[in-house]
């Protein structure tokens, strides 16, 4: 029972650190030399460019002027959200004491 119990758990070990290793290796492999696919000669390859214009930055600062409100508006909702609770506290408090 002893040496069925020692070879599963070596098995198990060695199984483990193959496939850890492996995977490890492959990956490295990937990182570097990628999927070893590409052929030399269909290597050519498009980039795209971004060409920044009037436009773009206009509508960046559009876009930074919507997140501030949707910050705010945030914190008016939380507010809201806040004195909504109260009330419901001083609804309670008050049919409370009327009950009384």
């Amino acid at each position: 029972m002893l040496f069925y119990l020692t070879d599963m758990f070596l098995d198990v070990i060695w199984g483990t650190g193959y496939w850890v290793i492996k995977k490890t290796s492959k990956g490295v492999y990937y990182l570097i030399w990628g999927n070893g696919n590409i052929n030399l000669e269909n290597h050519k390859k498009e980039y795209e460019t971004i060409i920044l214009t009037k436009e773009n930055i206009d509508y960046d600062d559009t876009l930074k002027e919507l997140v501030e409100k949707t910050i705010s508006q945030e914190k008016k909702i939380d507010e809201l959200h806040n004195s909504i609770i109260e009330l419901k506290s001083m609804i309670k408090k008050s049919t409370n004491q009327m009950k009384q």
